[in-house]
């Protein structure tokens, strides 16, 4: 099997895992907090849904919304993309959550960007550094920029999954 198939193979597992462990989220789901100093996202005066942030990242860093997970996978998604095959100035802050209910589109949509984006590569890009901007900036090959996507949104997925399966325990001891 090619490196294509095989970072395939394993981001369509993830996605699988994904729509298992996340079918049909709530609003509640997506908003409920495990604790009073938990970060996630709010609604602004404008309509739109922005992420609590701090830099630098307190340690340890906070417990997080189901929502936040979500804006989190779209920022660093929406980043590598934008670094990798954009015009690299997508910021943190031009990043928003798309709302209750739509999250989940927004990451498969630019899950299958990014798996045009690998379809269209070969295997001499996967081993350059041409593409390699982010998250890492330096002489690695791309594939392993791939490789981190698929980790990446695993250990979302799995905490997104991990949050929901506890939010019936602790959201009604509030």
């Amino acid at each position: 099997m090619e490196r294509t198939g095989l970072l395939k193979a394993q981001l369509d597992l993830t996605w699988r895992f994904a729509g298992e462990a996340l079918d049909g989220l709530t609003r509640d789901e997506e908003l409920w907090v495990p604790s009073h100093d938990s970060w996630t996202v709010r609604a602004g005066d404008d309509g739109r849904w922005v992420p609590d942030w701090e830099e630098p990242e307190p340690v340890p860093p906070p417990a997080t919304s189901i929502g936040w997970v979500q804006w989190h996978v779209i920022w660093w998604w929406s980043t590598v993309i934008d670094r990798s095959f954009g015009n690299g100035e997508l910021r943190r802050q031009d990043v928003t959550w798309p709302g209750p209910s739509r999250s989940m589109e927004a990451v498969d949509r630019l899950r299958q960007e990014w798996l045009g984006h690998l379809d269209a590569l070969s295997e001499d890009y996967l081993s350059s550094a041409t593409l390699t901007r982010w998250p890492y900036a330096d002489d690695r090959p791309f594939s392993l920029v791939a490789g981190w996507v698929n980790m990446e949104l695993m250990k979302n997925v799995a905490e997104m999954a991990l949050i929901r399966r506890i939010t019936p325990f602790y959201r009604d001891r509030g």
